[in-house]
């Protein structure tokens, strides 16, 4: 079989197919163009094109195992697979017509063709002249074996027949975006967000039939989340990826289960071993020995389309939960990750070469080990004290603390038990806040990064609660607690620095589902209040719109639940709430603001000041904050992207918003969820607004540079797409 692969004339040959991980792209509206590959790590993206002869006016309906492409020809009914690596071509039976009926398909297992091919596909809804008769859309499963002549259909019902009949037929609950095959058992999910596995391990004498049905679904976040399916050596995992948006998203946390099929149950996993996993709408594809190939292992590269300037390619690092970002140029081209479970040798020995003499480099393996400062809160720990310290003055060092830097705190904290009990800790903190992120994958370890100095240190406090069964989330900043959610069922808070955790009740049903949260005062406060609210807002205005609050004060063994009917245009931002002068403000998506009264439990969305945004936006069109200074109320509207940062400060005498141009001696902080604004700590960092994304990474993985939105300039340094790393979550 004659085939060629050809290149543009500009195009490295590290552009050749098994070298490295690479992006196949496919024109879906014009068939005679050749697919084209692409490397999406590289600065320059440079492509080059594909010419194979058996590809021309063919559709590709799929990338499998990140090899094998599954393509069709609309004019003869031609079915194959091709390797893009041993260029083989397998025959299949013709695809029954139309074949946009089909969706997702996978492989039982890698070993075509001694496997089973399996498509998810939709039988549209069809009405036999009477509207009593009408049959809605079906979700069913195509399937051939090998040695199959035919395509088979699998219905998700009851009945025992493998074939389509003309009887009534219970509605099934396959969702046709979602299948994967791992050692001859399909999983697919279900629309009640379940899975089922199917047996298609069986010769062509026998059915493709459902093993077990109802596995259930990891629980997920409040956030908006994406799931993809992928499996390596066996092992099926589910990824999840937390984003901020719809149409116009950012990608801020991620989770990892690892399915049990012993007991079909999935457990939260921190590693993925010697893997690395590429994720995208069209293919996901895992390199189970990434570093024989000289890739990185214990990665995750995510293509990410819903975003309005481009395609985001995210590469998150398990090990230290380290996230960067890359923008690659808008498509919607189908890409494809290529990546051959075993990399030709002669290719990436050309890559190499090209490597050494282009001085470009993959991520590597090796990586120089990240110091690491451990502040550790261990009481039972034998002290070893070489000078007479303790018998100095405690409260001469409580003087001391708002003037040494953090790095000194951190020492002066680990000279002795009595120094540990220093009663004032925090005000080492009130000169300006640091971003914390989560190591996950060990107990009690976190990350704090200083944006002033661009520093960033690694800590232990033994007192947290691991998080190695449960995915944690942060959720609120405040006094020098941080409020946690763990699973979905669980909140606490924790003071990193004093090692103090307070546990609240279990949560109600639902009770993770909320807009915003933040609480009054510190959890150990007598007075404290937690107030967790959620704006539901329906569009048939026959239907009631109702507001959820749920609060915690102290010394309650349980939430307390209320729904307030709120008839308004009002729409909660996802923004935290803000405690002023005795009752919790709501920001809007259009920048009004709607207010909870704890003490009456009453709810009301002020007249006064007007939005100042047109239109209707979704809660998480852009991010919003709300916060408090100085008894004045500020506004921060924050795009995905790289426009301008919009500042309004409310006018109290006439309840109007007024845009803040420049701020003279303070400056802002925000992350995902939570705004602070404070006195600039050096006069360089008035202006600016220090946002959750880091500039850039070292060697070691650790944060070396911070990102700020200059309000003078209205520019982001560094550049936006030029080096958007940043930790979450946060």
């Amino acid at each position: 079989m004659a085939s060629t692969t050809t290149f543009e004339r500009n195009s490295p040959p590290a552009l050749a197919i098994g070298s490295k991980p690479l992006i196949l792209r496919f024109n879906d509206g014009d068939l005679q163009e050749p697919p084209k590959i692409m490397d999406p790590f590289d600065g320059g993206v440079r492509d080059a094109t594909l010419e194979l002869e058996m590809l021309k006016g063919k559709k590709c309906l799929a990338c499998l195992e990140g090899e094998w492409l599954l393509m069709f020809d609309q004019d003869t009914n031609e079915c194959f697979i091709v390797s893009l690596v041993s260029f083989s071509k397998i025959s299949l039976p013709p695809l029954p017509r139309p074949v946009e009926e089909l969706y997702t398909c996978a492989f039982s297992s890698p070993t075509p063709p001694d496997c089973t091919i399996m498509f998810t596909a939709i039988l549209p809804a069809t009405n036999h002249g009477d509207d009593d008769q009408q049959e809605d859309e079906t979700c069913y499963l195509l399937y051939r074996r090998p040695g199959d002549d035919k395509w088979w259909g699998l219905y998700d019902d009851d009945d025992d027949d493998d074939e389509r009949a003309d009887d009534d037929r219970t509605y099934n609950a396959i969702d046709p975006y979602e299948i994967l095959g791992s050692r001859g058992t399909m999983y697919v999910r279900t629309d009640m967000n379940t899975f089922i596995a199917i047996d298609a391990s069986l010769s062509s004498s026998y059915k493709a039939t459902i093993e077990k049905r109802g596995i259930p679904h990891p629980s997920t976040m409040r956030w908006g989340c994406k799931d993809y399916l992928v499996q390596s050596d066996g092992d099926v995992f589910l990824l999840q990826f937390y984003t901020h948006g719809i149409y116009n998203s950012e990608v801020i946390d991620m989770d990892i289960h690892c399915l049990d099929t012993s007991e079909y149950v999935w457990n939260k996993v921190e590693s993925i071993g010697d893997r690395t996993v590429f994720v995208g709408d069209d293919n996901c594809v895992v390199l189970s020995h990434a570093s024989r190939a000289g890739v990185r292992p214990g990665c995750v590269h995510l293509l990410h389309k819903r975003c309005h300037h481009g395609i985001r390619l995210y590469t998150i690092h398990l090990n230290d939960r380290t996230m960067s970002c890359s923008l690659l140029p808008a498509s919607s081209e189908s890409m494809y990750w290529v990546v051959p479970s075993r990399f030709s040798s002669i290719s990436l020995f050309i890559y190499l070469v090209f490597l050494k003499l282009t001085e470009e480099h993959l991520p590597v393996l090796s990586r120089k080990p990240n110091d690491k400062v451990e502040l550790t809160f261990d009481e039972e720990a034998e002290e070893q004290v070489v000078a007479p310290w303790p018998s100095l003055p405690v409260d001469m060092f409580e003087e001391l603390i708002p003037r040494i830097s953090f790095i000194d705190y951190l020492n002066v904290r680990k000279v002795c038990k009595g120094w540990r009990s220093i009663n004032k800790p925090i005000r080492c903190t009130e000169r300006y806040p640091m971003l914390m992120s989560i190591c996950s994958n060990s107990a009690g370890v976190f990350k704090l990064f200083d944006p002033i100095i661009d520093k960033e240190y690694t800590l232990k406090n033994c007192s947290l609660p691991p998080c190695s069964k449960y995915f944690q989330m942060l959720l609120f900043a405040k006094h020098g607690w941080i409020l946690m959610m763990r699973d979905v069922k669980y909140m606490y808070a924790a003071n990193p620095f004093t090692g103090e955790v307070f546990d609240f009740p279990e949560l109600p049903w639902l009770g993770y589902n909320f807009d915003g949260i933040s609480f009054s005062s510190a959890p150990k406060s007598p007075d404290c209040i937690v107030c967790a609210i959620n704006k539901e807002r329906v569009l048939d205005q026959a239907r009631s719109n109702s507001i959820y609050v749920m609060v915690w004060r102290a010394g309650d063994k349980c939430w307390t639940q209320k729904e307030i009917d709120d008839h308004s245009q009002f729409r909660t931002a996802y923004s935290n709430p803000v405690f002023y002068h005795g009752e919790f403000y709501c920001l809007g998506t259009r920048g009004n603001l709607g207010v909870f009264d704890p003490e009456n439990m009453t709810w009301r969305v002020l007249d006064k000041p007007e939005p100042i945004l047109d239109g209707d936006p979704m809660p998480s069109e852009q991010y919003c904050y709300l916060l408090e200074f100085r008894d004045d109320l500020i506004a921060i509207f924050r795009p995905h992207d790289e426009g301008p940062i919009d500042l309004y400060r409310l006018d109290k005498s006439q309840m109007v918003w007024t845009k803040v141009e420049r701020l003279y001696n303070e400056v802002i902080y925000v992350d995902n969820w939570n705004a602070l604004m404070m006195p600039a700590p050096r006069d360089a960092c008035c202006n600016r607004i220090y946002i959750s994304k880091q500039g850039g990474y070292g060697r070691a993985g650790e944060a070396e540079t911070s990102v700020f939105y200059d309000l003078k300039s209205q520019k982001y340094y560094p550049s936006y797409y030029v080096a958007n790393n940043w930790k979450y979550p946060s």
